[in-house]
Order: C-alpha cells, then structure tokens, then sequence
C-alpha cells in the first residue's frame, strides 16, 4: 500500500509569535508546551538600582499534544539543533533555567 498523499495549507488564523521561553508540563494523556515572553518592567527605583527591575512573564500559548507527538517534537527539535550546531557552532547552555510556574497547568 502506497503512502497518503499530504496537502500542506496554513489556517486561516495561523500566526508567529516570538516567545523567549517555555514551560512544559503533563498528565497521564497529554503534554502542554506553555511559551511565553519575558520583559522588564523598568521604574525610578530599578532605574537607580535600588531594587532589582520587575520581570514580566507574558503566556502567549499553550500547545496540548498526545505523549507520542511530544517524544516526536523532542527528537525532530534535537535535530534541528543538532544540524544548527554543525553550520553555525555550538549553542551554549543556559547557566540556570528561568524561573517557572510549577509543572502542569496553569
């Protein structure tokens, strides 16, 4: 048996967003892939260095997926970046991850 012919279209409501992070959490049947967007909150005091800025973490979007499609996502992203560091040098690793909200939803 031959295999399925596959038509590629985008929504109609298909966006792309920036994020500059994700949180990441699951139940027995789904995984949830949270990003967000960070940005600082700037005031008099933060601005003279009184006090540290205020972080500002924006949720953009959840994605919801079986367990299968996450261990898929997983391995197609690791290639990808796999391939980036083979034309454009190694990615450094985070020092520490981004504070997060606990895992699972929101």
């Amino acid at each position: 048996m031959s295999e399925p012919r596959i038509v590629v279209s985008k929504a109609s409501d298909y966006k792309q967003v920036y994020a500059s992070g994700a949180s990441i959490g699951h139940t027995p049947f789904d995984f949830h892939v949270q990003f967000f967007r960070d940005s600082f909150e700037p005031d008099e005091e933060a601005l003279t260095g009184r006090r540290p800025p205020t972080l500002v973490r924006e949720f953009i979007i959840e994605i919801v997926m079986s367990p299968n499609q996450a261990k898929a996502l997983a391995l197609l992203l690791m290639k990808h970046v796999e391939d980036y560091e083979k034309k454009f040098g190694k990615i450094p690793t985070p020092q520490a991850p981004s504070p997060q909200p606990p895992s699972g939803y929101m």
